[in-house]
């Protein structure tokens, strides 16, 4: 059975991906936060804390991440570096510690948003390091093809913990659907059922790619 790295897995996404797909896998989750008690608490910025074992692994998901919607002339340096160290330098120095213990074919997924794409406003901070994100992923692909392969989801908003303050009230939600093509906000099960697919050997022959889950948002205009 495939030994898959969640790391953020108390996320929405990684629950839901665990809870449908924790008989095809065997899942190592690690979390700042842990809300069961297989999973492991660490601290994502100090590697003393990483789970550690023998195993060799076929996969790592990186979830954690941040929403933070300001206008410019608001954002602090803080602001920016916390986005930076959470989204960017917490998945760094994760692929760093677990590099070495990878499986041949091994695959790596990693998010971004829509808006690494579309200018959307109040997103300057998120926007910069996800788009960073992308970055790494095409370099990383490039670098470790054909040994591993490494992809990034960018989803427009979908219902999850993360969220819950933008998608407050009926209306808001009504009008945040309205946005999207496909009339609807994304859900967890839209984003895991992606991770499935990457993680899993029907994506054999992709890598380097950033697939935009995000009910058309980020190709068509209405």
């Amino acid at each position: 059975m495939k030994k898959i790295l969640l790391i953020g897995a108390s996320s929405s996404v990684a629950i839901d991906l665990y809870d449908k797909y924790n008989k095809n896998y065997e899942f190592i989750r690690m979390s700042r936060t842990p809300t069961h008690s297989d999973i492991n608490d660490f601290n994502l910025f100090d590697s003393n804390t990483y789970y550690k074992s023998d195993y060799k692994y076929d996969g790592l998901v990186y979830f954690p991440g941040t929403i933070n919607l300001k206008n410019f002339s608001s954002l602090s340096i803080e602001d920016f570096k916390n986005d930076y160290n959470i989204n960017f330098l917490g998945l760094v120095q994760a692929l760093q510690f677990y590099l070495p213990s990878f499986n041949n074919g091994a695959s790596c997924v990693f998010f971004s948003t829509t808006a690494n794409k579309n200018g959307m406003p109040f997103h300057s901070s998120v926007s910069s390091v996800k788009s960073a994100i992308v970055g790494l992923t095409k370099s990383l692909a490039a670098e470790w093809a054909p040994k591993y392969r490494v992809n990034c989801i960018s989803p427009s908003i979908f219902e999850s913990n993360m969220s819950s303050k933008i998608l407050r009230s009926e209306r808001i939600k009504e009008r945040i659907s309205n946005n999207h093509p496909l009339k609807r906000y994304g859900s967890s099960n839209d984003i895991s059922e992606m991770v499935n697919f990457l993680i899993s050997e029907k994506s054999s022959w992709i890598t380097g790619q950033d697939i935009f889950v995000d009910g058309g948002m980020s190709n068509i205009k209405l």
